[in-house]
């Protein structure tokens, strides 16, 4: 890892420091549960964006709030960068919020990553590095997703990934 390489990861752990600071009241909250109630089927993915999204980080949230991220696979960490991609891609998002986005998303993987070198052995146990088990940053998100919803007014499709089994 070289000096700039540092320089970004400190730059990136005192945003997400901010991030995490912030007092945050979700606002999308009717979306989300529109979203949840009407696009997240029992089981399986989605049959479109906001409802894939939804589902995904409220599985990334069980697994770190329920289970201390103990059963991080790659499922958990396509889940991270899938939600980071879909919504940096859509235009309703200002820079800004595209930097939050990936902040929120690349951390909820770090830890799930440290999570599961932990698990198999290959580092020292420090809690706070396991899993975010506290609300704000998956309600950022589920907020996101919202807005999303709320833009669009309508389902946006979504091709499954039959590469996936969570």
């Amino acid at each position: 890892m070289g000096i700039f390489d540092n320089l970004r990861k400190k730059n990136n752990e005192l945003k997400i420091k901010e991030i995490i600071a912030k007092d945050y009241k979700q606002k999308y909250f009717h979306e989300c549960k529109e979203i949840w109630k009407n696009y997240v089927p029992k089981e399986g993915q989605a049959e479109n964006l906001q409802g894939e999204l939804l589902r995904e980080i409220e599985k990334l949230r069980y697994e770190a709030q329920d289970n201390g991220n103990r059963n991080w696979d790659e499922d958990y960490s396509y889940f991270c960068d899938f939600i980071s991609k879909s919504l940096c891609e859509q235009s309703i998002f200002s820079e800004p919020e595209k930097k939050e986005i990936t902040a929120i998303m690349s951390y909820i993987k770090e830890c799930g990553n440290y999570a599961q070198k932990f698990n198999h052995g290959k580092t020292l146990f420090s809690p706070e590095k396991m899993a975010y088990v506290d609300d704000n940053l998956y309600d950022m998100i589920g907020d996101k997703i919202g807005q999303l919803h709320k833009a669009y007014g309508r389902p946006v499709p979504y091709e499954k990934n039959d590469n996936i089994k969570r």
